[in-house]
């Protein structure tokens, strides 16, 4: 019989054995040092019905962000709508072809495939709990949440666009307010998505 592996308290260096649930719904959200009461976790009680709810919404958000103009600039006359797509284009068709694929791939192609891997984690993990395909997703999660670089990329537009205001007027398009509310929401899924929650669901659920 394999021994359970120890953790250390941060605080009082206690070796503790991991609490090892029998069903889902005995898996505790919280746990401190029986020695010092240090915290030892705490996670974030949200249900996967929440998390798919807002990675939905997202993926939603997603399309006309990426699609409608972000701003309308009228400069002597003549007036120009650029979009989130439209730029990366044109960066493509200028010959900056490495700084174009790094722009879809953050901006638009990691958070899509990060937003449809949880909603269909959070999806398994209510219907179809011994789904062995829930243990994939949740790897696809975390490694593509890292290259989902949205408030990097609001940020530079925003200054951007500080310095256009003063040769150009400047209307701000739908595709910015779209592109903001989904930066607010992934930031909301990313602070309430919690992975160690599903992944001991997997433990229960003893997916292989």
């Amino acid at each position: 019989m394999t021994k359970p592996q120890l953790s250390a308290c941060s605080h009082c260096d206690l070796l503790i054995a991991p609490y090892q649930p029998q069903r889902p719904q005995d898996i505790k959200h919280s746990a401190k040092c029986p020695r010092c009461g240090s915290h030892l976790y705490h996670k974030a009680q949200c249900q996967p019905s929440t998390i798919l709810a807002l990675s939905i919404t997202a993926l939603l958000l997603l399309i006309p962000a990426n699609t409608y103009p972000l701003l309308a600039m009228t400069m002597i006359g003549t007036t120009e709508k650029v979009s989130l797509i439209q730029a990366t284009v044109k960066l493509y068709q200028e010959g900056n072809f490495f700084i174009a694929l790094l722009i879809f791939i953050c901006s638009t192609l990691a958070p899509a495939m990060m937003l449809l891997s949880l909603a269909c984690a959070s999806y398994l993990s209510i219907f179809h709990t011994q789904s062995p395909r829930l243990k994939l997703f949740l790897k696809w999660v975390d490694h593509l949440s890292h290259w989902s670089m949205l408030e990097v990329y609001l940020v530079s537009f925003l200054v951007a666009l500080i310095k256009l205001v003063d040769i150009a007027d400047i209307e701000l398009g739908v595709g910015l307010i779209c592109f903001s509310l989904l930066m607010v929401t992934n930031s909301l899924i990313l602070t309430l998505f919690d992975p160690s929650d599903y992944w001991d669901r997997v433990t229960v659920n003893g997916i292989s």
